[in-house]
């Protein structure tokens, strides 16, 4: 269970509740219920007492550049007993997650538990082997699924999460679709 006063930059895809679903139901265990289904943009990201006004504008000013992007889930992986969705293409949301990443380059992602930080959304952790592969076979079944990216939101655990503020993903995309790269100082 998270600590209370941990935060995230999470986009929320509510189109993969189609495929959380029947996960939900048949392995509730699997799935973190309290957290709807979503890309984590960085995570953790600062602590929710080192939040305000400025840290606000500046994401807010970081979003307001980025289109929105559409993408699709195509292919259900897995690790272990980590079962996830890769979006396709997954380009510009990694360039998305690398620009937050540059403006905070000291908050590591995942408490640098992962060598690699690639885009994906969680359909299920912490399962057997055999549970991983029965889920997996399962949302392979349901998909694809193709949505438009065009919020982030940042959460914060206060006893459980809870969205502290909503960012807009507003540029109209360039000719590539590709996600703008800017740097805020």
């Amino acid at each position: 269970m998270p600590r209370d006063g941990r935060t995230g930059l999470v986009i929320p895809v509510p189109e993969a509740d189609t495929v959380l679903g029947p996960v939900c139901e048949r392995y509730p265990e699997a799935v973190r219920r309290e957290v709807p289904a979503h890309v984590s943009v960085l995570f953790p990201f600062l602590a929710a007492d080192e939040l305000g006004e400025r840290v606000f504008g500046e994401l807010r000013e970081l979003f307001d550049e980025q289109p929105p992007l559409r993408v699709s889930w195509r292919e259900c992986a897995r690790h272990g007993g980590f079962v996830y969705l890769r979006p396709d293409p997954p380009g510009p949301v990694q360039r998305l997650m690398d620009a937050v990443q540059r403006r905070w380059p000291d908050v590591v992602p995942y408490e640098g538990r992962h060598e690699v930080v690639e885009p994906h959304l969680t359909v299920a952790t912490g399962t057997s082997r055999e549970t991983a592969v029965a889920i997996q076979r399962t949302v392979t079944e349901l998909l694809p699924v193709t949505a438009e990216l065009s919020e982030v939101w940042l959460v914060v655990f206060e006893g459980q999460w809870r969205i502290r503020e909503r960012f807009a993903l507003r540029a109209r995309p360039d000719r590539s679709g590709d996600v703008r790269e800017r740097t805020v100082s």
